[in-house]
Parts: structure tokens; C-alpha cells; sequence
């Protein structure tokens, strides 16, 4: 059998095959980040299509750090008892599913939007025009959020998940501390690469302290930014990154991007041959040879024999698909058993549709427009 469906163990846990759901945005909870029945329904449906981790979608630990209106929660104790019904529901199914947490830093649209706070670590042409200039993070703004990741993990654990990943990479919070290009502080918080990791070292700590020992603490890493006009987070800076970060507890590393630009967005659309995936692996590659902990590798693998190859050749550990779940949620039970070689997604970024009210929907709208056509044919 290949090895895509060996079991790999990440800390305490032992997840049966090489295929991980990356965190993905599914719109389905209220303006105060409480999940649905729809959002249970998602998961128990995961949960059933043989994938070997399930991440839910990005959760925030703090309004002021909320990206969509819709976007999960996970700031508050009364958050718990639903994200229970979700754990159950997967672990029914005998599934693993991990939550990750994030502060969209100036990224985080429905703040910047609304009345309340919203936030940067800087004020740099990096902060997207929102209509209303962010305040620039104090130190008792820092310490707060260092506490609200502890607590929002602590949160996670009492709801039953099997892991806590860190949302450290996107151009969020985290990526913003990390990167040069954003992060202009002359404190202890800014200027060194030491002092741009150290919000990020603090976090790990504060979630550490909050959760048993051995739960598993995961991260989504922005190893490196690409930007092509500015100076931003090299890999060079990413690989010490890791090495710190392995060094203080994280069991699993997500190897993804901190800020982009448009010539590496373009990286990630349309994606239909096998040359055009798999758009960060250089940047697996230097990271694997800098951390012992198992990685996953994020970004447009769309075929079997390139997937394959990447385990095989033991550059990554697991492989993490987000948009062709969207499309089909049970392609690794089809791909076990044969059926599948190749996912149908092509990369459109069809996938989040505003409905006629502006609230987002997520789905597939390739598979929206086959389906119309069989539905007249």
C-alpha cells in the first residue's frame, strides 16, 4: 500500500494516514464566532471521507482580532458546550480533529469594519485600507493576546479536540510580528529577528501553560514572506524560527506563507497540470533539514504521483488540502480505494460566493455550474 496511508504519530497521537484538512474558512457562524449545527454537519462529513487530520477553520481568541463576520470563535467559556457536540460527532466517526487559533492582527476585516477596536503591530504599507487606521498594539494590548492564545487553547482542550494548531502565517498577527516588512516596533517586540519571534515564543508559552502536557500543539508557519518589491521574512529567518519554535513544545509543524504579493498569488490560481503544483516545496525542503518534528506541506497538490513523490522523498511527512475538500470531501476514502488519481479542483477561487443578503457561502461553483447543466440537460 502506499505510504500515504501509513500511520504517523504527531505527540500523543497516531493519525492513520498522510492526508491533513487544512484549516479552511467555512462561514458558517454567527457574528459572535458561535458555530452552527452546519458547521457539526461539515465536520461529521469530513470526519467520514477517511481524512487523517481535520483542522477547522481559523478560530479568533479575541474580538478585535475576528477576519469575516462569520468567522469561528473560540474568545469565550460559553463557546465550549458546541464545540463539544463537534468533537463528539467526529470522534464517532473515529476521527482525529485538531482546532486552530488566530488574531487576524490588521488583517482582521470585520474589526477594522466595525465600531470596536481594531489593531497592528505597526502602522506600515503593509496595513490594508480598511476605511479607518488601526491603533498600533501597546504593551499591555500584547501581554493581553499572549493570555487570550493560553486561554483560547485551554478552551479547545475543555472542548474535546485532539490538538491546537496556531494560526502563525497569512499575513495575520503572528506573521505580522515575524516579518520585517510589517513589523517597524523599536521595542523589545520589533527590529531582530529575535525580538520579531519573541510574541510568537511568548504565545507558545501561554499555551503551554494553559493545556496538559502532552496535548499537542500545533502551527500553521509562515516560513517565509514573498514579497517582491519589499524586504520581508527570508527562509533563512524562517528555518531559525522553527528550530526555536520545535525547542519549545510544538509537535507539528504546516508549512505555508507569512505576506504575499500578487505574482505569488498568481502561483495559486488555475492550477491544472503537475509543474504548476505543490508552489511551496522549496520552502519544505529548507525547513525539513532545520526541525525532527513531522511537517505538512500546504499548497496546491492536486495529483497522486505528486503527492506521492513528496512523501516518498520524505520532504514533507503529511500533505494538507484545503480548496479540492471543498469540491470533494471524500476524496482520500476514493483515492484509498482506487477510484480517484487526481482531485477535480482546478484552483478557481470559486470557492467563497457572497449570496444576494452579502453574507459569504462556501462551495464549489465549478461543480455549482456542472451540476446546473445536468439539472437542464
Amino acid at each position: 500500500m502506499s505510504k500515504l496511508f501509513e500511520p504517523l504519530e504527531i505527540g500523543r497521537l497516531k493519525i492513520p494516514n498522510r492526508f491533513v484538512r487544512s484549516a479552511t474558512y467555512y462561514a458558517l457562524s454567527d457574528e459572535n464566532g458561535y458555530i452552527s449545527d452546519g458547521s457539526i454537519e461539515l465536520m461529521k462529513t469530513l470526519a467520514e471521507g477517511d481524512i487523517g487530520l481535520i483542522i477547522t477553520g481559523y478560530a479568533f481568541v479575541l474580538k478585535h482580532g475576528q477576519v469575516f463576520p462569520d468567522m469561528n470563535g473560540i474568545d469565550r467559556d460559553d463557546h465550549i458546550p458546541a464545540y463539544q457536540k463537534m468533537t463528539r460527532a467526529v470522534h464517532d466517526r473515529n476521527s482525529i480533529i485538531v482546532m486552530q487559533i488566530a488574531h487576524g492582527g490588521s488583517l482582521s476585516t470585520t474589526a477594522a469594519k466595525g465600531k470596536g477596536d481594531y489593531v497592528a503591530v505597526s502602522l506600515t504599507d503593509t496595513v490594508p485600507d480598511y476605511g479607518r487606521e488601526p491603533r498600533v498594539l501597546v504593551e499591555e494590548d500584547i501581554q493581553g493576546i499572549i493570555e487570550a492564545f493560553g486561554q483560547a487553547a485551554r478552551r479547545v482542550e475543555a472542548s474535546g479536540f485532539d490538538g491546537v494548531q496556531i494560526h502563525g502565517a497569512h499575513g495575520y498577527l503572528i506573521s505580522e510580528f515575524l516579518s520585517p516588512a510589517a513589523n517597524h516596533r523599536k521595542d523589545k517586540w520589533g527590529g531582530s529577528l529575535e525580538n520579531r519571534m519573541r510574541f510568537l515564543i511568548e504565545v507558545i508559552r501561554s499555551i503551554k501553560k494553559n493545556v496538559s502536557a502532552d496535548f499537542p500543539v500545533m502551527i500553521k508557519l509562515g516560513c517565509r514572506d514573498y514579497l517582491s518589491e519589499r524586504d520581508g521574512l527570508t527562509i533563512e529567518d524562517g528555518q531559525q524560527v522553527a528550530r526555536a519554535i520545535e525547542k519549545e513544545g510544538i509537535s507539528f509543524l504546516e508549512i505555508s506563507h507569512g505576506l504575499i504579493d500578487k505574482p505569488f498569488r498568481r502561483k495559486a490560481v488555475k492550477i491544472t497540470s503537475p509543474d504548476a503544483e505543490a508552489y511551496m516545496l522549496d520552502a519544505a525542503k529548507a525547513i525539513r533539514s532545520h526541525v525532527s518534528i513531522p511537517i505538512c506541506l500546504v499548497g496546491g497538490m492536486r495529483s497522486l504521483p505528486v503527492i506521492e513523490s513528496i512523501i516518498d522523498k520524505g520532504i514533507a511527512d503529511t500533505i494538507s488540502i484545503c480548496r479540492p475538500f471543498i469540491r470533494e470531501p471524500d476524496f482520500v476514502r476514493r483515492l484509498k480505494n482506487g477510484e480517484k488519481k487526481q482531485v477535480d479542483c482546478i484552483s478557481c477561487w470559486g470557492c467563497i460566493n457572497p449570496d444576494k443578503e452579502g453574507k459569504n457561502r462556501v462551495y464549489c461553483r465549478q461543480l455549482e455550474k456542472i451540476t446546473a447543466k445536468k439539472e437542464t440537460a
